[in-house]
């Protein structure tokens, strides 16, 4: 069989544009693969979605890689078949092409948000989750603030980090006065004539 000029990924293309549209989608396929940790389905569940969310293949290459993520992630049991969305094909050539890609894509999104309006998102409950933990470490938090202005409110008297200084300078203070008055004591009586 005779070899195009315009072949990359083991497809053979019409032009040269489309050929190099689909050495970028190669290229990003490989970025995609080095990346991200394929042999996690949740990770693949993840870049599938968002790869058919934002339509950035439109060439056989593409597709064949999303066939490829397909295909592996209705093999997990671990997701559910029916989360897993139909890959968008975006036809390249002919408005009326492009009209009924865009009216199946809008029909296939409101198929898709009908299924998920009845569906409980299990993202949500590990939201639900945290919120509750992070609420409960927040009042405990308060509570111990709280506990701590009591301490510091009704221990004014006793010494503490907060009046050690003023405690120790009226001490001396005090041992100062006492030591005064005691001298002058002591000299009044050595005044005094015996």
């Amino acid at each position: 069989m005779e070899k195009t000029p315009y072949e990359t990924g083991g497809f053979a293309f019409p032009n040269r544009k489309m050929m190099e549209k689909a050495q970028k989608e190669a290229e990003g396929i490989r970025f995609v693969k080095s990346s991200a940790d394929l042999n996690d389905p949740r990770v693949v569940y993840g870049v599938y979605c968002q790869l058919v969310r934002q339509e950035l293949f439109e060439t056989p290459v593409g597709y064949a890689f999303l066939s490829e993520l397909q295909e592996y992630l209705k093999a997990d049991l671990s997701i559910n078949n029916e989360d897993i969305p139909a890959i968008p094909v975006i036809a390249s050539q002919g408005a009326p092409a492009k009209q009924t890609g865009a009216k199946e894509r809008q029909k296939s999104s409101q198929a898709s948000n009908h299924k998920t309006a009845h569906k409980p998102e299990v993202k949500n409950a590990d939201y639900k989750v945290k919120f509750k933990a992070s609420l409960t470490v927040c009042v405990i938090l308060i509570l111990m603030i709280a506990g701590m202005f009591a301490v510091t409110l009704t221990s004014r008297n006793n010494v503490n980090i907060l009046n050690y200084e003023n405690a120790i300078i009226e001490k001396y203070e005090n041992w100062e006065s006492e030591l005064e008055e005691r001298e002058k004591q002591l000299r009044e009586r050595e005044a005094e004539p015996n």
